[in-house]
This record gives structure tokens, C-alpha cells and sequence, in this order.
């Protein structure tokens, strides 16, 4: 009896340590909102991104995510852009950084870049995951100058970013 108690421990034991990491592809899915900081808070329009990729040993992975941002806040309108990211998680611990490189207005152009990351918590079973990430992304905006004549110029804006989704790993 006392084999049999210590046999199911010792198999329990095993079944709760993660899966032995490999290098193979994943895809992520998730729904974003963030708010523009200066020079006033503003919502900025929900996105929603997909994101193929391929993870290494369970420590970094490299993601190309196509992000559709709604229409949903006053004069705004559903457009595209890429986000190539890298993120990086240490073993057997729930935190995550994410690297994030923006290409924005892909539909409706012109296409303008932004760079930014995020800090995230995510917890997962037999290759499905959750998570969730806060960050802040610098996006390159079009703003009329103060001289006269106006004159548009571009200046890099910050935009504070929540993201909850989940990942599945083949």
C-alpha cells in the first residue's frame, strides 16, 4: 500500500511539471484597448490581432501579429497594421516581456512606424495559455504645427495598452 501511495505522488508530481520545451510554431489571439497619453487621455479604437509565430525552448518566442483596429471611437476607421514582437519568458515562472515594433495604417496609409513593450502574467496547460499584458507603444502621428501657415508634422505620441487573449502551442 505504502508503494502504491508514493507510486501516485511520485506520478502526480510529474504530471503538474511543464511539458519539455521545443521549438515549434504558435498562434495567438487577442483583444486590446489603450488610451492615448498625451497632449489629453483619449481612448484609442479596440484592436483585435492574430498573431502566428514560432517558440524557442519555451524562453523566447518571435511573432508577427496583424492587428485590426476598429472603428469604434468618434473620427476614426477600421484599419490595419503589422506588429512584429519578441517576447521573452523565463521558465517555470508566470511573467513575460514583450518586445513590440509597430507598422501602422496599412489600409489607408500613409504607413507610419511605432516601437514599443509590455509586461505580462500568463498561466497554461497541454500548450494552451491565457494572458494578460500592460504596456505602452509610441505610435507616429500626423499633427498640424503652430505656425503660420500651418504645416503638418509627424511626432511620436505614447499610448498606454492593456491586452488580454490566449496562445496555443502546436
Amino acid at each position: 500500500m505504502r508503494r502504491l501511495t508514493l507510486a501516485t505522488a511520485v506520478a502526480l508530481g510529474l504530471s503538474v511539471l511543464p511539458r519539455p520545451a521545443a521549438a515549434g510554431p504558435l498562434l495567438e489571439g487577442s483583444v486590446g484597448v489603450s488610451w492615448q497619453l498625451e497632449p489629453t487621455m483619449v481612448r484609442a479604437p479596440v484592436s483585435v490581432m492574430l498573431a502566428p509565430g514560432w517558440g524557442f525552448a519555451g524562453i523566447l518566442k518571435v511573432e508577427l501579429g496583424l492587428a485590426g483596429n476598429l472603428a469604434d471611437t468618434q473620427n476614426s476607421q477600421f484599419d490595419l497594421e503589422l506588429r512584429p514582437m519578441v517576447v521573452v519568458s523565463p521558465p517555470l515562472f508566470p511573467l513575460y516581456l514583450r518586445g513590440i515594433a509597430v507598422v501602422q495604417n496599412l489600409l489607408h496609409g500613409p504607413t507610419k512606424p511605432g516601437y514599443g513593450g509590455a509586461l505580462g502574467v500568463s498561466f497554461g496547460l497541454f500548450g494552451v495559455g491565457v494572458f494578460v499584458e500592460a504596456g505602452a507603444v509610441a505610435r507616429q502621428i500626423t499633427v498640424p504645427s503652430a505656425s503660420v501657415p500651418p504645416v503638418d508634422q509627424d511626432v511620436y505620441r505614447w499610448y498606454a495598452e492593456g491586452r488580454a487573449g490566449v496562445s496555443y502551442e502546436f
